[in-house]
């Protein structure tokens, strides 16, 4: 059997090609396991990455890994992220081979940081335990949008889900902003900008029969209690 840490030291020293052939044929079945695992098995939650405000200022997950975020925040009924679980196999996001090579690419890297001092399969190991393949970004989940998902519940039942849009989204956020607006003023103000996107604060006046200054008055204490949506 070959020592695969004295392997990555050889290779380290002589940067030969052959010698990196010998450590994937190596690593072939533990790339096979893990890539069957993610691919397969493995489900993430939609909302993986943060995106409202209310997720990020949230007191509930401070000194809290942000891999864990989603234990506490998978029930949250005050944030606007949607709920529900993807996986890579069932929703068709991906090919199997590129989660192979997504995890070929890690251990190249990992070999590239090993201490050679150290023993290689305990260190692979831990790098590759909480292994996430790297298209897996922001921007990927929020490309899950107005798709329809399978989502798996904690029973293990499978559903679909629909995705909703991002105007969906910014609609209800304008809902929640409506019931910060305490007077007749306020509300009258918001809803006509709501109507018309367009609207500039001199026709608002006009309309509200105030003037500019006024509108802007009622305007700028509107944008200091909206704060935390806008």
């Amino acid at each position: 059997m070959i020592n695969l840490t004295n392997l990555i030291r050889e290779y380290r020293q002589e940067k030969d090609r052959l010698i990196l052939d010998k450590i994937y044929l190596e690593l072939k079945s533990t790339i096979k396991q893990k890539a069957k695992y993610i691919y397969f098995s493995k489900w993430y939650p939609l909302n993986l990455y943060h995106k409202c405000k209310f997720c990020r200022n949230c007191n509930e997950l401070n000194n809290i890994p942000k891999k864990e975020h989603y234990i506490i925040c998978k029930d949250c009924k005050k944030c606007r992220c949607v709920k529900g679980y993807f996986n890579l196999n069932k929703n068709n996001l991906c090919d199997y081979e590129d989660i192979e090579n997504d995890i070929w690419l890690e251990i190249l890297r990992v070999v590239d940081n090993f201490d050679i001092d150290k023993d290689f399969n305990t260190y692979l190991f831990s790098c590759l335990w909480e292994f996430m393949p790297s298209f897996i970004t922001k921007d990927f989940v929020k490309s899950l949008t107005n798709k329809s998902l399978t989502q798996k519940d904690e029973e293990g039942n499978e559903t679909q889900i629909d995705i909703p849009d991002e105007s969906e989204e910014v609609k209800l956020s304008l809902e929640d902003i409506f019931k910060e607006c305490k007077t007749k003023k306020e509300k009258k103000l918001i809803t006509l900008f709501l109507k018309d996107k367009k609207m500039t604060q001199e026709e608002a006046g006009k309309i509200m029969k105030l003037s500019q200054q006024s509108i802007s008055l009622i305007f700028n204490r509107l944008q200091k209690k909206l704060k935390k949506y806008l």
